[in-house]
Parts: structure tokens; sequence; C-alpha cells
């Protein structure tokens, strides 16, 4: 893997990076761990950096594209088709998947030479050592979070121990130019991150025996950081994918933990978690988000960059795909096929559609220009922080997320109780409906409308992807709930309205798609002879 592993530029920009942070006077470029971290608090100092090198603006860009999330804009002159993004093109050469796999393997390097450097200082004389464990259980996680998203998006088959999934990145880079890692199988990728996990929490423990918080606290405190639920939320979407009787039990044991202190937002903390207001922010719902500031000159201003109207002007690249307008329109059935108005009561409407919408209520019969034209429904979920507009503050993991995962637990179990069939999928219905009452801005105990047929597991599971795709629109979540749920939910994949195809007869990509699955980026397959690429690239 000599593109991300191997090479000394990775390591010369880490240190190079740093040394702004960490204003050491020196006289040429750093290239020693030993003179970048100095003590603990410089060891804080590099894993606060590393936060800023996670692909979240990639993730959202390539999902709200490829998927059937977007439309084209009224001012597209060819952005997101030319390129392929928009027209379900995916090749080796993809630069999304270069991205997401280069930048989490980027992150992997510099976590694992802090991690080198804190097992030197452990054996110094004056080492600080409980410090120092707490920052090693913190990278010790973030390690494991980086592998957990190449692992969601380049495994070819989450369910088969044996098959290939990704590269296990846990040595020092070194400057041997001959050696070339293998993929590691799905069990050895697996047992990685629990291990990661399970020596994280080794390090953290209360004198009393008892977990600790493997949280710093101080200036790394919050859920821009790593917290104890962040934790168990990577293990309960690894879990999740894995879909065995163990895996979800092991997931209903992370769920109840993260539980005890997370809940999921009422209708109004929900509306405040997105745009400027999430920055720097904490919400109970909230587990862990990259939180972006206006100083962070090395972040893109990725997310909303081609989308949010009230930045871009009023002809934006892109605009929410029909097929999910109509998705959120239905939620609220009073208002259904009505043109745009403020007094809606459904949250996800309100905080995904921008309020200077025009609504065609006639859309399908109108020409394609008088579509482009007319029915203009912009979005409104990002919509900046101070001094930085089209830079956004992202989730990664919500707690509405963790329960929408226990409910798929709750499908899988639905179906068979040992040997006696139940079919009973009564508690995925309910909750779905729990989410549903909290996203009614009428405060009503129950919800302004509920899906109906929960009555096999192939419908409740067809109902979780369904309530995913609006709770979770634009959050980077579509394309990995396809991969995991949609051929279990009967699923016909990703479809775009007609209106939204009729110029590229890009209508529809298939839930049994091998492009559910992300190639192994080109430059990898040409520097690492061990390299195998996934079935359809």
């Amino acid at each position: 893997m000599r593109k991300i592993f191997l090479t000394a530029l990775l390591a010369s920009a880490f240190l190079a990076g740093c040394s702004d942070a960490y204003d050491i006077e020196q006289a040429g470029v750093v290239t020693e761990e030993s003179d970048v971290f100095r003590d603990a608090n410089d060891i804080g100092k590099g894993l606060r950096y590393v936060y800023a090198q996670f692909p979240g603006e990639s993730e959202i860009n390539f999902d709200s594209y490829f998927t059937d999330e977007l439309g084209v804009g009224v001012g597209n002159a060819g952005q997101g088709i030319n390129d392929g993004s928009y027209t379900f093109l995916l090749q080796a050469g993809n630069d999304d998947a270069q991205a997401i796999w280069g930048s989490y393997y980027g992150v992997v390097n510099r976590v694992n030479r802090i991690l080198s450097r804190i097992d030197e200082m452990l054996l110094l004389p004056d080492a600080e050592t409980t410090e120092l464990k707490q920052h090693k259980a913190h990278a010790l996680v973030l390690r494991a979070y980086c592998h957990y998203k190449l692992f969601a998006f380049f495994t070819p088959d989450y369910t088969n121990p044996n098959g290939l999934s990704v590269i296990k990145f846990d040595f020092l880079q070194t400057d041997d130019y001959t050696r070339f890692e293998k993929r590691s199988t799905v069990a050895e990728i697996v047992a990685f991150i629990e291990k990661d996990i399970a020596d994280a929490k080794a390090l953290v423990v209360n004198t009393d025996g008892t977990p600790g918080n493997i949280s710093p606290g101080g200036n790394m405190s919050g859920s821009g950081y790593v917290t104890n639920e962040m934790v168990e939320s990577i293990l309960i979407k690894m879990y999740s994918m894995l879909q065995t009787a163990d895996s979800y039990n092991k997931l209903e044991i992370s769920f109840n933990k993260v539980a005890a202190n997370k809940s999921i937002a009422d209708v109004i903390t929900y509306i405040g978690m997105f745009g400027e207001s999430a920055s720097g922010a904490d919400f109970n719902e909230g587990i862990f988000k990259l939180n972006r500031v206006s100083t962070q000159g090395t972040v893109q201003s990725g997310v909303a960059a081609a989308w949010y109207p009230a930045e871009v002007g009023e002809a934006p690249y892109m605009e929410m795909g029909r097929s999910l307008y109509n998705e959120l329109d239905k939620l609220e059935p009073s208002k259904q096929g009505t043109p745009y108005s403020s007094d809606r009561l459904e949250a996800r409407y309100l905080v995904n559609v921008f309020n200077t919408s025009q609504v065609a209520t006639n859309y399908a019969s109108l020409s394609q220009d008088q579509y482009r034209a007319n029915d203009l429904l912009y979005i409104g979920k990002y919509s900046g922080i101070p001094n930085r507009p089209l830079m956004n503050s992202i989730w990664m993991f919500r707690f509405t997320d963790m329960l929408l995962s226990l409910a798929e637990k709750r499908a899988f179990e639905g179906q068979l109780t040992g040997t006696v069939a139940l079919n009973d999928f009564s508690n995925v219905e309910s909750i779905i409906y729990n989410i549903r009452v909290n996203r009614n801005l009428s405060m009503d105990s129950t919800p302004l409308s509920m899906p109906t047929n929960f009555s096999t597991q192939q419908a409740a599971f067809a109902r979780i992807l369904e309530e995913r795709r609006v709770e979770f629109a634009f959050e980077g979540h579509r394309y990995l709930d396809m991969k995991r749920l949609g051929v279990r939910a009967g699923s016909p994949g990703f479809v775009r309205d007609p209106q939204d195809c009729a110029s590229t007869n890009a209508c529809n990509l298939p839930a049994t798609s091998t492009k559910l699955t992300m190639p192994i980026p080109r430059s990898e397959m040409v520097s690492n002879p061990n390299m195998v690429q996934n079935p359809g690239y």
C-alpha cells in the first residue's frame, strides 16, 4: 500500500502541519516525533489536529450526488453530470473513493505515529502516565473509527467472515518500499476494531474498577471529540452490518450504554442541530460531530457549496431530488401536494426544504425546461457557520441513528425466536412512532403520520430504510444504508423521479448493484501488487 503507508510525504506533511500548532522554534523541518511531541500537552494538540483530517465533507458530497438525494439544479451547467457522480458512474479512478480511502488511511498514519510516541514517553522515568494513557485511549478509538469507515465503504460482503475487507493498518510507517500489504478478511478487521476499543477502555479505568471516561475533558470534551458514547456507537454501526444473532446481541449491549446518557431530540432541539447553531453546541441527541470552525483553512467548504441558495444565489447547481422531496412531503398528509409553506409541522421537511423553495404541484406534467424553471427545491439543512457560510459542522453519529440500528435488531429477531415463528415487528413500529412524535411541531403525543405494513421482516426493514431516508437526508447515510438494508428491504435501490433523470437516463441503481461497494482506488491498485480489486470494477 505504498501510496498510503510507505511514502515519506505523508510523514513530512504531518509533522510540518503540526509544527505550526505547536509553535516550536526550529532551524529546519521537523522530522522526529520526539521533537514535536515533548509532553502530554503536545500529544493532545496532535490529536486535536487529527479531527480536521476526517473527510466528512467528501462522504456527504459523494452520498448526495451518487444516490437519489439530489436533483439537477436550475443553474446546473454539467456539474455532477460531466464527471459521472450524478449518473451512477463509479470506477477505480473515482475521486471520492480516493478521497475517502486516502483520508482515513492518512489519519491512521498520523494516529499510529502518535501512538508510537506515547509508548516511548510512557517508558520515561518522569512520564505523565495518567494523561498519556488517556491520550492513548483516545488515539486507539480514532484508529478504530477510521477502520470502521473503511470497512463500511470498501467491504463487498459484511456477512462473510472470510471475505475480503480492507487493509489493517496497525504498524508504524517506514521507508521500506518493498513492503506491500494485503487486504484483511472481514473477521480480521472486525476483531481489530473490537481490540482497539477494548484496549482503549482498559486504559481508562476508575480506581474502583468501573469504566472511566475516555474523553480527557477540558478543551477536548463534548460531541466534537471521542466520548464513551461515541465509542459504543462505532460498535453499534459495525455490528448492524454483520447481521448475525451474536452481532445483534452485542449491538443491544452497546446501545443500552449509549441510551443511559443520550436520548432522542425533541422537535425544537432537532431543528437547532443543523446549520449555524450546530457549531460548538452540544445536544443530548448528538454523539459525535466534526466540529468545524471558521479558522480551519485546511477544510474544504464541501457540504452545501453547490446547493445552499442563500450563499450560491438563486441558481444553485443542485437541488433536492424530487423523489426525496415527495417522501418528505407525505410526512404531513394534510399538506401533501401543496406549495411550500412555513407553517408545516413536520420538522424534517422544514429543516431540509429551504424557505425560498418554489414547489410546482403539477411538476410531473411540465416540460423539462418548465420543470427546471418552476420546481425549485432548494436545500436548507446546512446554512454554514459564522464567517464561513459554506462550511458546516457535521453530525457523524446521532442517537436516532443508534435507535434505528436497534430497530434493525428488532426486525431481525421479530421473524423467529428459537424455533417459534413470531412475525411480530411491533417493536420496529414503536421505534418509528417515537421518532415521528419527536419530529411533530404541534407537540402532540402522536405523529403526523405513520407508515403501514409491518407484517413481515422485509416490510419492517423497508420501513426502517424509508425512515432513515427522511431522518438523515444529506447527512451521508443513504449509500451505506442501501448497501446494508436494500436487499433485505426488497428495495428497488436508488430511484430518481422521471423528471430528474429525463436528460441523463440515470433513473435507477438497483440495491443488488456491485456499485454499492466502493472500488479500491486506482492509485492503490497500481502501487500495490498484492491488492485485489472489488467485484465489478
